[in-house]
């Protein structure tokens, strides 16, 4: 299963640690292609170099944490363009989603929940993808 985890949650889970260990069951399930690209990176070194987040963590820490991320991430080359989301910030999202094929989205952007689906892609949040996968109830 290839799924795209949006720059939403890998915040969230940087920052929680109940998210994190949701996020890190998905990180460790071996069966699943978890998408990336050059710009969903540059999204999180732009969010992790704001000065609130400095009160949170040291550049080290956030800096290991997208390492982290580079190690286990799929990476693709994204060449498709669309104009589809109500965000058009989020229209890279499905770029990704189509070129690498994702069976699902996982997102906690309502600009993108509304979608529903992308093509192939459905576009889900956590605790849904959770829901669908795993027997175990989410965490809160």
């Amino acid at each position: 299963m290839t799924i795209l985890i949006d720059s939403n949650l890998w915040v969230a889970s940087f920052i929680s640690s109940s998210m994190r260990e949701r996020i890190q069951r998905l990180v460790s399930d071996e069966n699943i292609v978890i998408l990336a690209d050059s710009e969903l990176l540059a999204e999180l070194a732009d969010v992790f170099s704001r000065p609130k987040f400095s009160k949170i963590a040291r550049s080290e820490l956030t800096a290991a944490f997208v390492q982290i991320l580079k190690d286990r991430l799929t990476f693709i080359e994204t060449e498709s363009q669309f104009q589809i989301c109500r965000d058009p910030d989020d229209d890279y999202l499905l770029a990704i989603c189509h070129d690498g094929k994702a069976d699902y989205l996982l997102t906690g952007d309502n600009d993108l929940l509304t979608l529903i689906q992308f093509e192939q892609t459905r576009i889900v949040t956590l605790s849904d993808f959770e829901q669908l996968f795993y027997s175990s109830p989410p965490l809160s």
